[in-house]
């Protein structure tokens, strides 16, 4: 079956619509998919493309402001940090600007985010090296910055190790 191609302005629109429909996307991304439904031998496509995405951006419908609030969203819930987030929505050459608003590193919030997916990923504090390595490299991997790094693995720390137990505490609390 072949890919339906847009013959008119106002089927490129509807395209456009579906895809909207389905989520929100960044300007470059929302050209590319609808670039693959122009007829390479209509002259005019170009010319209904960026017809089609202004309408849309003065209709409110495609919006790269709501695109970056909505992924910044969607990937710190899933435990990933500013970094990563940056260079994700870097590849759609969004406006650096727009980015740095929703993505302050400096912001506590990020603290907090690099704490819970220590808590997610390792359940406990440990005083072994190589764990504790490896819970930093698991958050740098995940986009967390070194200062989020160690703040968490501070506020980790101070929750309690469970894998020592303190030879001079008198109250032992396993007898009574």
């Amino acid at each position: 079956m072949a890919k339906k191609l847009a013959e008119t302005e106002s089927e490129l629109f509807q395209m456009a619509m579906e895809y909207l429909a389905r989520r929100d996307h960044a300007e470059k991304e929302l050209r590319q998919k609808l670039t693959t439904k122009l007829d390479k031998e209509n002259p005019d496509g170009s010319k209904w493309l960026d017809v089609v995405i202004q309408k849309l951006q003065a209709l409110g419908y495609q919006s790269d402001e709501r695109y970056i609030e909505m992924l910044v969203r969607a990937r710190s819930e899933r435990g990933y940090g500013p970094q990563f987030i940056r260079q994700y929505l870097q590849q759609y050459q969004l406006d650096s600007l727009l980015i740095e608003e929703y993505l302050d590193p400096k912001d506590r919030i990020w603290n907090e985010r690099a704490f819970a997916q220590l808590e997610k990923k390792f359940r406990q504090p440990t005083r072994d090296f190589k764990i504790r390595q490896k819970q930093q490299r698991h958050l740098y991997q995940r986009g967390f910055s070194g200062d989020n790094i160690r703040w968490a693995q501070a506020r980790f720390d101070e929750s309690g190790f469970l894998d020592e137990t303190d030879p001079d505490d008198d109250n032992d609390s396993r007898f009574f």
